[in-house]
């Protein structure tokens, strides 16, 4: 094999793996799924004609070949990363327009923060963000309309699209104090599920206290279903954090407490496209923020 036909993502695969010692938190590092990190692991080693490392259920080592070819990866990364920093001014700053879109939610409790960074480090960069049902998202992010997308709820996974578990969040199930008896019945859902609770395990869970419960109304604007559950009009479900002031205000109050419920962030982008150098930095500073 000739130095032409070298990968230098399998190079910065390689040494993920060798620096984390572990494939999951290798793939997380380089914003990819793991299925990834292990085919390019497997393909470098094939290419090589040797073992880098040696597996266990716990975590994987370098062999001894491995670890003189760590070293020679990370003197070839440096090289790559000093010849485009000489062919760039290095001052050059992250700019232009970056596509994303966010879940409701999301966008409300951790982009602002972020995007406020980001406009103080980056003048001349100008996100735009996309705040639709998750399935709009995905296909948005399949037609190449932006780039990648944070979002709970995971639509129907899409074989174009990758999606990677970023955090798992708390939500809480609450209601207002001036709720009436018959709108006690009534569950505030999401437009996601189109009134199928098929679709909505927690509300199956709920079905089982309350066989009486219904979906009356859907909305997927964080802003207007927590309005809508502070008008007494029935049950809802959102992110502790969103509610934490509204409890201790006692403007809301927990039902079923005893029912623990989280759901995970997913980071969804398009297997086949490489994310910019503009969408990688802002997906670190959303990361960071989770």
């Amino acid at each position: 094999m000739g130095i032409n036909d070298l990968d230098l993502n399998l190079l910065k695969a390689f040494i993920a793996v060798a620096e984390e010692k572990h494939f999951t938190k290798a793939a997380k590092s380089l914003f990819v799924e793991q299925s990834a990190i292990s085919k390019s692991i497997k393909r470098l080693e094939l290419e090589l004609g040797t073992q880098l490392f040696l597996r266990t259920n716990r975590k994987v080592e370098l062999t001894t070949k491995g670890e003189n070819l760590y070293l020679r990866a990370k003197e070839i990364i440096q090289l790559t990363s000093d010849f485009v920093s000489y062919a760039h001014d290095t001052e050059q700053e992250l700019s232009g327009t970056l596509k994303f879109g966010a879940e409701s939610p999301i966008s409300f409790l951790y982009i602002p923060n972020v995007l406020e960074k980001l406009a103080k480090e980056y003048p001349k960069l100008w996100p735009m963000m996309f705040t639709e049902t998750t399935s709009n998202l995905a296909n948005k992010i399949k037609n190449r309309e932006i780039e990648f997308a944070f979002m709970f709820y995971e639509a129907e996974r899409l074989k174009e699209l990758e999606y990677r578990e970023i955090k798992k969040v708390e939500f809480q199930l609450v209601i207002s104090p001036k709720t009436s008896k018959h709108a006690k019945d009534s569950f505030i859902g999401s437009r996601e599920i189109n009134h199928q609770s098929a679709h909505l395990p927690t509300f199956e869970k709920l079905r089982r206290k309350n066989k009486n419960l219904f979906i009356k109304y859907s909305a997927n604007d964080i802003m207007a279903y927590k309005e809508l559950i502070l008008k007494g009009l029935g049950i809802g479900l959102l992110p502790k954090e969103f509610v934490k002031e509204e409890i201790k205000d006692k403007r809301l109050k927990k039902i079923y407490p005893e029912l623990k419920l989280s759901f995970p962030i997913y980071l969804v982008q398009h297997g086949s496209y490489p994310l910019t150098m503009e969408a990688q930095k802002l997906i670190e500073l959303i990361s960071a923020s989770i």
